[in-house]
């Protein structure tokens, strides 16, 4: 069962990394290479810096393609960055028996949205590395919340902030 699928997502943010970085460098260039401003440069210079703020803003969300899914009683996880060069492809199991909890936790004005699993082991408990959830919608991390409750051994220690 196909829990959380974000592909078309990451797409479209896939193409805002490439349309805002070079769109806005190449509406600050004349910046650098024209003698006299107009007004016309220096308001393609302000849309300029406002892409590349906005180009900054996409790296430090890191937001991730996420394929999450329960198969055999084991729940499998794929993730990348979104990012459209310098990416790491990641995949896991958790098996559902030894999954204790999770832990969903906002940062940076709570645009960066991490989700932690925790499991136990025979020497106590252990931590996944953090997934960004940033490119999801609010319903589909309320559905992955929904989902990793239910399955959860130590229903009391998960931490939720949507």
């Amino acid at each position: 069962m196909v829990i959380v699928n974000n592909q078309l997502q990451v797409a479209k943010i896939k193409m805002a990394y490439i349309l805002s970085f070079l769109v806005g460098i190449g509406m600050t260039t004349p910046l650098f290479i024209v003698d006299r401003l107009t007004i016309e440069h220096k308001i393609m210079a302000v849309l300029g810096v406002v892409l590349l703020i906005y180009f900054i803003y996409l790296i430090i969300s890191k937001p991730e393609y996420i394929y999450m899914a329960e198969q055999k009683g084991k729940l499998q996880i794929k993730n990348y960055p979104a990012r459209p060069i310098l990416r790491q492809y990641k995949a896991f199991e958790i098996n559902l028996n030894t999954f204790s909890h999770f832990e969903i936790r906002k940062s940076f004005f709570g645009q960066k949205v991490e989700l932690i699993f925790w499991i136990k082991t025979k020497k106590g408990s252990g931590s996944y590395p953090p997934l960004s959830l940033s490119a999801l919608s609010k319903s589909e991390m309320q559905k992955i919340s929904k989902y990793l409750s239910s399955k959860s051994l130590n229903r009391e220690k998960n931490i939720i902030q949507l």
